[in-house]
């Protein structure tokens, strides 16, 4: 399971205007009086997901950026203040190795619809056990509404589900279940689990080049399904004016870390 630097640049000023700020500003609060946190980041790409969360986090931060692809965590900038770490490992393997010094913060963005419950549960375990806080941003939840309408919009979005349920390499994927598996399995291990939309509001005049890239992956992903219906569906996709995609912000919270209610 990996992604190109060209398209996880390419969303990243999307996912920083979507991310849910309430979300945000409770991980802000909730680790205002630590001096310093240890953040390990799950598949971080080209590490967007720090860049994004480490300037609204005050304490002294120790990043470890954990990745399979070592040429992305090459590319990686570290950031004012922080102390980097970059790691390559496949997270299906051991997790152990990633917990031999315990984390206060896991976080992951754009990641738990690819992973499968299984995994989930793992991941989860090994947070209850150091007592971190988890916080997921940008899961992808199942919503899209495309503008203007196109006849096979339903069949390509229920196609592209089923595409997403493949085993990505961490278990058959939850795909638009990702966000709320991840906060069940966190209420079952006894944290507290808040949630918000961070949604992608493009437009064709600001998002004309990501438009066209989702379009031409989704078709992709469920052209073996539909055929030319996914070929036709495409060619006014590339054009559309507005798109909705719906993700969830998690928010995990162990006991003992302090809430302000």
């Amino acid at each position: 399971m990996s992604f190109s630097a060209d398209w996880l640049a390419l969303r990243t000023d999307a996912d920083r205007a979507a991310r849910n700020a309430d979300l945000a500003g409770a991980l802000a609060e909730l680790a205002a009086d630590r001096e310093h946190l240890r953040v390990l980041d799950l598949g971080s790409g080209t590490g967007a997901n720090m860049a994004a969360t480490a300037p609204f986090l005050s304490a002294q931060q120790e990043w470890v950026l954990v990745d399979a692809d070592q040429d992305l965590l090459d590319k990686v900038e570290a950031e004012d203040g922080v102390t980097l770490t970059r790691k390559v490992h496949d997270l299906a393997g051991d997790l152990a190795p990633l917990f031999v010094e315990t984390p206060d913060l896991i976080t992951a963005s754009a990641f738990f619809d690819l992973c499968g419950q299984a995994w989930i549960d793992r991941i989860v375990a090994e947070a209850a056990q150091s007592n971190a806080l988890v916080y997921a941003v940008l899961t992808y939840d199942g919503r899209e509404v495309w503008s203007p309408a196109h006849p096979a919009d339903a069949a390509v979005l229920d196609a592209f589900h089923a595409d997403q349920q493949r085993d990505k390499g961490l278990g058959p994927a939850q795909g638009p279940a990702g966000a709320d598996a991840l906060a069940a399995s966190l209420k079952a291990h006894g944290y507290r689990v808040e949630t918000g939309r961070s949604d992608w509001e493009l437009t064709a005049e600001a998002d004309r080049e990501l438009i066209s890239a989702l379009a031409e992956g989704s078709a992709n992903a469920v052209r073996a399904t539909l055929g030319e219906t996914a070929d036709s569906w495409l060619a006014d996709r590339r054009a559309a004016q507005t798109v909705m995609i719906g993700h969830l912000d998690v928010l995990g919270i162990p006991p003992g870390w302090k809430v302000e209610d």
